[in-house]
């Protein structure tokens, strides 16, 4: 059975280059427009291998959702890689502080996104 990635970009174009991408070098995905939709959709599905989160979303941002994946049992351990647009060194550190694993800005290369 393949990993899961999932991600949560309100970006419809980057959420599904990214489905497409992931899917093509051997991952399954699951991906989501919103915080909201993050935590009503993955019910009881297992953890993933990794989350990609955009920080600024609608509704709860990717912050918040960070808190909320450090806090369940079952996923305060998975890593969690930051994708933003967000460029200041400040975000950055906030990012990492708030307990990313890694932090990528936009635009970002795909190759590098798979590295890290």
């Amino acid at each position: 059975m393949a990993e899961t990635i999932v991600i949560v970009e309100d970006d419809e174009s980057i959420r599904e280059m990214l489905r497409y991408y992931f899917q093509t070098v051997g991952y399954a995905f699951r991906g989501y427009d919103s915080g909201e939709a993050l935590f009503a959709g993955e019910g009881d599905a297992p953890p993933p291998a990794l989350y990609i989160l955009d920080i600024m979303l609608p509704g709860m941002d990717g912050v918040e959702i960070l808190r909320r994946l450090r806090a369940g049992a079952a996923t305060a351990q998975t890593p969690v890689i930051f994708l933003t647009a967000r460029t200041a060194e400040m975000d950055r550190v906030a990012g990492l502080e708030a307990g990313a694993d890694d932090y990528v800005v936009k635009p970002f290369g795909i190759m590098e996104l798979q590295a890290r």
